[in-house]
């Protein structure tokens, strides 16, 4: 966080000036290390497959960031829209594709995670189809 002085001038009714020091904290975000290693590697883009759009719609749109320690919906878009050269097998390029890959994963697995609770549900209403109350009194 960066320390930013303002001063705050006020004026009076009867012309009285007054001034004011306010301290602000302002937030300035910046790239982090593997974003700038992935600008550098990158050759293209990428089209995303149809299973990968699906988990990125089941995806929460907003994330709450107070540390930016986790990834939303755009920035898995942004990892996994990159295209990497293949043939590269540097520590760099090796450490950009299997994060790639990780990040595809975990978008992939949105869909049975959202298809695991939709089938729960159901067969937990299929269930009551033929419970009568009645019976149990």
């Amino acid at each position: 966080a960066v320390s930013v002085q303002v001063q705050l001038k006020l004026r009076c009714f009867r012309g009285l000036q007054v001034s004011i020091p306010i301290k602000m904290a302002a937030s300035i975000v910046v790239p982090s290390d593997i974003t700038l290693l992935e600008e550098k590697k990158s050759v293209g883009n990428r089209q995303l497959y149809i299973i990968e759009k699906l988990g990125l719609l089941g995806m929460a749109p907003f994330m709450i960031r107070l540390h930016y320690s986790k990834m939303d919906k755009g920035d898995c878009r942004a990892v996994l829209s990159k295209k990497y050269d293949p043939d590269d097998k540097s520590e760099a390029g090796v450490i950009v594709q299997k994060r790639q890959e990780s990040v595809r994963k975990a978008v992939v697995s949105t869909n049975f995670m959202w298809g695991t609770a939709g089938t729960m549900s159901g067969l937990t209403w299929w269930s009551f189809r033929r419970y009568n109350y009645q019976a149990r009194l």
